[in-house]
């Protein structure tokens, strides 16, 4: 089988096209939009807390009523997951800012 560059061309073309359609997908469905949403809000009881201390006339700030007890999971593979997580991604941003420049020069001649 001879790889042409047509061939590569169609792939690299279908795997932009199917990375498009993710973000766009997840931009439609308001996915970004929820997680920055579910972080900000607060729950009962720290309303609770917060308006208590308001009514005895404490000093309150909000952000000491976020809740920010979040467990840590992260690990050995974790870590070595997110080393090669990070790897790939810039990778990823190498080869589409060379491929982004070879079409530059294409259209440009």
């Amino acid at each position: 089988m001879k790889i042409t560059k047509i061939g590569v061309t169609r792939v690299i073309v279908l795997i932009l096209v199917f990375l498009f359609l993710i973000l766009y997908f997840m931009q439609l469905t308001g996915y970004n939009e929820y997680n920055l949403n579910r972080k900000n809000t607060l729950t009962e009881s720290e309303i609770a807390e917060f308006e208590a201390d308001v009514e005895a006339g404490k000093d309150v700030s909000m952000n000491d009523y976020l809740n920010q007890k979040k467990k840590d999971y992260r690990n050995v593979f974790s870590d070595a997951v997110l080393g090669i997580s990070q790897g790939i991604s810039e990778l990823f941003n190498q080869s589409m800012n060379a491929f982004f420049d070879m079409v530059g020069e294409a259209v440009g001649s």
